[in-house]
């Protein structure tokens, strides 16, 4: 299936379960040009009854800023009805930042890599994370990555959480919304072992790890960030960083007083993970800077980046867009999602914007005076009528 009426390649791999698109060359000027093409692959897409894993190769291809709303638009809407996961890869460095700016104020993936072959590896990660969430749907604690069950919280005789229970899939993004003062929160609390439940039990990896304490638990692979940043704001975005590997560290007094040997060899390991993730999250003009001149929406991005420093298999996140601009919530959303597909975290999300949780959520958790009110995909939870009550105080 390689011939194709309009400028490229179509190429279905079914053994890989993948679609293949190749604009190696092409230009698009034109809107027309836009929707010839992508009605062309949605025509063949339709045909085969089935939703694909995307690999678009950009290699020397040339999008016009006059077109490049539509080929986000059609792009995003091919993705969402047919697309599993998407990799792209040979894209200049304009088109780089074209698809990154896009993939925050759209909010998809950009998934962008070096190579054929790194796409290919990422496209086979996301299928396998992809079949162990569908294996065994609701099998119980045993198949559930991470299973809230009937948890219980009180404050004297606040009720902050009432046997409130849900299940995260491995490597998908949940999100716990909800009015204020649902307990959202509080349940984070209880997830990342701040709080331990009155009753109720945490199992994560078929283990209850209900009555571990909270520094146990990050040794298991939770990392979160909080409502209100909690950063050491007299030292530098590098130092914060670092302070996020401590876990990883395996020196001691002593040799740390000495920095000799061991000590400087595993200061320089750890220091060239926090580079990467300093490139990751592209805050390498503030790596020097105190935490506390900074603007508050690099200080969240700061904040992110010491939890992604631990290497979290589950990443909680307190409100992470909380008190940002357009822009700075776009990048936001951008990383999230890039954290996601990339490195396969499980991330839990507390999060206000509904347009931010529809988008990118899995799955959707709701809340409201601590119980649980409404669980499913963002459709389903959409239209719940017992959801739009509670947010819009309808009867």
């Amino acid at each position: 299936m390689a011939d194709s009426p309009v400028p490229g390649q179509i190429i279905f791999h079914d053994d890989l379960g993948v679609m293949e698109i190749i604009w190696s060359g092409v230009t698009f000027s034109t809107v027309e040009q836009v929707d010839a093409f992508y009605d062309e692959v949605e025509r063949r897409l339709a045909a085969t009854n089935r939703r694909w894993y995307f690999l678009v190769d950009y290699t020397d291809c040339v999008i016009t800023p006059g077109v490049w709303e539509r080929f986000a638009a059609r792009g995003k809407s091919a993705n969402t009805t047919y697309s599993l996961g998407t990799a792209r890869t040979g894209t200049s460095a304009a088109t780089r930042e074209s698809i990154r700016a896009h993939a925050g104020s759209t909010m998809f993936r950009a998934n962008i890599h070096e190579s054929r072959d790194q796409a290919l590896f990422a496209l086979a990660k996301m299928r396998e994370r992809g079949n162990v969430r569908g294996a065994v749907p609701g099998a119980g604690a045993e198949a559930a990555y991470l299973r809230v069950e009937d948890v219980h919280l009180h404050f004297g005789g606040v009720k902050a959480v009432a046997g409130v229970g849900f299940e995260v899939d491995r490597g998908e993004v949940s999100s716990i919304i909800g009015p204020n003062g649902a307990g959202k929160s509080s349940m984070l609390n209880v997830i990342s072992a701040f709080y331990r439940p009155d009753r109720g039990r945490i199992i994560f990896e078929g283990k209850d790890r209900t009555n571990l304490v909270a520094h146990e638990v990050a040794r298991l692979g939770f990392a979160r960030t909080f409502q209100n940043i909690a950063l050491f704001k007299g030292m530098t975005t590098l130092d914060n960083i670092m302070t996020g590997r401590s876990l990883k560290m395996k020196g001691n007094f002593l040799t740390d007083a000495l920095y000799w040997g061991f000590a400087r060899k595993e200061e320089i390991k750890h220091r060239k993970e926090v580079e990467k993730i300093i490139d990751f999250l592209e805050i390498q003009a503030i790596r020097k800077t105190p935490v506390g001149k900074l603007p508050y929406g690099m200080q969240k991005r700061v904040e992110l980046a010491r939890a992604l420093a631990m290497e979290p298999k589950v990443l909680l996140l307190d409100e992470p867009m909380a008190g940002m601009n357009v822009e700075e919530k776009e990048d936001m959303v951008r990383f999230i999602l890039d954290v996601n597909e990339q490195w396969g975290t499980t991330i839990v999300l507390i999060e206000h914007d509904m347009g931010v949780v529809m988008d990118i959520s899995n799955h959707v958790v709701v809340m409201d005076h601590g119980a649980k009110i409404a669980e499913g995909t963002p459709a389903e939870v959409k239209a719940d009528p017992v959801v739009i009550r509670a947010y819009l105080g309808a009867h």
